[in-house]
């Protein structure tokens, strides 16, 4: 009976309100603190590119920073590598919706479309080429829906890497253009190329390849349809490297967009700065994280382009590049 007693006065309404302060101060409760702190938001990111490509993932992460986000403190992401495939793209994006995530975020054109297809709930921010002229929205100021993101570089910008080719390659008849056979935005590109190559004399000799595997075939055929130099497209930066150093074993220049075509061998990359591009992809990832709609942002596009010629390729190659290319350079690559 005593016993009882000394039992009930420990934990009586009063004891009791002293042992859960105890508890708490003591760090006992955990699960119950862990429930009143704000969820971490997580991004779902969908690389068309392979796991290799990891400059993508320094990419995000430094711009993501650039808006106060860091990964593990107040960010969390989730890498998914499509590896050229619109189908993984999509399962991806499938997951990622499962998982509840707070956002996707869909790299390269054909990534994007296949995004779109499946997702039917949670905001998407691109990174494409054209979102414009392959469809992923019909109105670049107010995209409507659930995406909205930056476009890297449009049609027009095709005819000017062909421009700069030739003066880096001043007798240039006959150029090859390496294209993707399942990216919407290679037509476009291949007939604004035409148009202008039309206009200078230049013929242009289309290839199209799914990925990588092709490049070996694509080289065969370029050599032997006699092209002289190589636009590559850019959804095949991550893996340029495979197709440049070959063309140059066969003694053919090539142009890309990126600044790692030309750190990959390329004599010349003209294009958008990308970094900047992240940069902006992370202020609206910023925006909606706290709230804006997607549909109502509107897609942005590029004002910032990046000029860098590799000399080490051009002196392989033989070329002696005009002073009045090599002043516009952003970077020389000796």
């Amino acid at each position: 009976m005593g016993e009882n007693n000394q039992s009930g006065a420990r934990f009586g309404p009063l004891g009791r309100r002293h042992a859960l302060a105890a508890a708490l101060a003591a760090g006992v409760t955990t699960p119950i603190s862990a429930h009143a702190q704000p969820r971490q938001p997580r991004i779902g990111v969908v690389n068309w590119e392979g796991p290799d490509a990891t400059f993508r993932m320094d990419e995000l992460r430094k711009a993501m920073a650039s808006v106060g986000y860091r990964e593990g403190i107040n960010i969390a992401f989730e890498w998914r590598w499509a590896a050229g495939s619109r189908a993984r793209a999509a399962e991806a994006a499938i997951e990622f919706e499962s998982m509840a995530v707070s956002l996707i975020y869909a790299r390269t054109t054909p990534a994007a479309h296949a995004v779109k297809e499946v997702v039917k709930r949670t905001p998407v921010v691109f990174h494409v080429a054209d979102a414009l002229a392959t469809g992923i929205v019909t109105n670049l100021a107010r995209p409507g829906g659930l995406m909205t993101g930056v476009m890297s570089s449009g049609p027009e910008l095709a005819p000017k890497r062909l421009e700069i080719l030739r003066e880096a390659v001043p007798k240039l008849t006959r150029v090859g253009f390496l294209a993707s056979s399942i990216d919407p935005n290679a037509e476009t590109f291949i007939r604004e190329t035409s148009t202008t190559a039309s206009h200078m004399g230049i013929s242009v000799v289309p290839v199209r390849v799914r990925g990588p595997d092709g490049f070996a075939a694509a080289l065969d055929q370029m050599t032997a349809e006699r092209v002289e130099a190589v636009i590559v497209q850019t959804l095949f930066v991550a893996s340029s490297r495979q197709f440049i150093e070959p063309a140059l074993g066969r003694r053919l220049p090539s142009i890309g967009e990126q600044p790692l075509f030309a750190e990959n061998g390329a004599l010349v990359a003209f294009g958008a700065d990308h970094a900047s591009l992240t940069e902006r992809v992370a202020t609206q990832i910023d925006r909606i994280l706290k709230g804006a709609n997607p549909g109502d942002i509107p897609v942005e596009t590029p004002t910032k382009f990046w000029l860098v010629i590799n000399q080490k390729t051009a002196r392989t190659l033989g070329l002696t590049l005009p002073p009045s290319l090599l002043i516009r350079a952003d970077e020389v690559i000796e």
